[in-house]
């Protein structure tokens, strides 16, 4: 092979080098563009802590004292008490979440509040709803129960409850 040969053909390799990391360079641009990176769980966690407070052996649900069985979509009076959750769901110094739950006895119109974690509840409730960091986010989760003061039931209600997570 003669040296003009050998020359087109080096020549002919860094231009296929070089156009090969430009594509490389695209399609990692392009593809970086697509990827999120920040993934917002808040609304996920919140609504996990309110099944977990709603159907637990631990949380407010009515439990069979005779079976030990938890019966789902119920609550307990007895149950809906701050301190009790306190310290069935406490975690020290948690300024991950707090929560006001409230049963509204429909037939009587009677309300019972409970507020998780007041400490931080009464910190972030003025901020709910802002943008940016230090602000929180209000998560409002409503659903029929059956109510029950220990073993007596006391008729059909609302269960309300209000989820204060703070901006990241």
């Amino acid at each position: 092979m003669n040296k003009k040969a050998q020359y087109i053909t080096f020549m002919l390799l860094i231009i296929w080098a070089v156009f090969l990391v430009y594509e490389i360079l695209v399609v990692v641009t392009f593809s970086s563009g697509y990827v999120n990176r920040e993934i917002d769980v808040r609304d996920a966690e919140a609504r996990i802590f309110a099944n977990r407070i709603l159907y637990s052996f631990d949380g407010i649900a009515y439990v069979d004292g005779d079976l030990g069985k938890v019966f789902p979509g119920t609550v307990d009076l007895k149950k809906l008490d701050s301190d009790y959750l306190d310290s069935v769901f406490w975690m020290e110094d948690n300024q991950v979440m707090a929560a006001k739950i409230t049963v509204t006895n429909l037939g009587t119109n009677t309300n019972h509040s409970a507020i998780y974690n007041d400490r931080w509840y009464y910190r972030m409730l003025p901020l709910a709803g802002k943008s940016g960091s230090g602000a929180s986010t209000e998560i409002l989760e409503k659903r029929y129960v059956a109510i029950y003061d220990g073993d007596e039931y006391k008729g059909q209600g609302m269960l309300e409850i209000q989820l204060l997570v703070p901006n990241a």
